[in-house]
């Protein structure tokens, strides 16, 4: 198999640059509307993406033709590192979304526990059922 021209990597780089970003922008939409069960068959995705980015990038270190980089190629190398600091930012947005929801999620979590721990019949030192232990809640009928 004859080697691919770095113009040809570079074209496959943008590609999947813009699939990476797709998957992305579909993450931040998932995680928007709470969509969380499809998480994991899209985080797969991106790691193939991510994988395939990174063999790329392999491939231009050590490509022969390299040197055009700093020539001919510069504005294609530098408009990809542009898209590549843009897919970052996105990707940190979509960590911080998943940092909220995970706090979002404990505090359900904790108050679903307290509130089942409060509603738990008791009984007080006299023997009577106690069904509100943690509230202290004052009723007078």
């Amino acid at each position: 198999m004859a080697e691919r021209t770095i113009r040809e990597i570079l074209k496959e780089q943008a590609q999947l640059l813009t699939r990476l970003e797709e998957a992305l922008d579909q993450e931040f939409s998932l995680l928007k509307e709470r969509k969380a069960l499809e998480l994991p068959e899209l985080s797969k995705v991106k790691t193939d993406i991510l994988l395939k980015i990174q063999t790329n990038d392999s491939s231009i270190k050590n490509h022969p033709e390299k040197d055009l980089l700093k020539t001919d190629l510069l504005r294609a190398k530098n408009l990809l590192l542009e898209r590549l600091a843009e897919v970052k930012r996105k990707n940190e947005v979509n960590g911080r979304l998943i940092e909220l929801n995970l706090a979002a999620s404990r505090r359900l979590s904790s108050s679903l526990v307290q509130i089942r721990d409060t509603s738990t019949v008791t009984y007080d030192e006299r023997g009577n059922k106690n069904a509100l232990a943690g509230l202290h809640l004052d009723f007078e009928a």
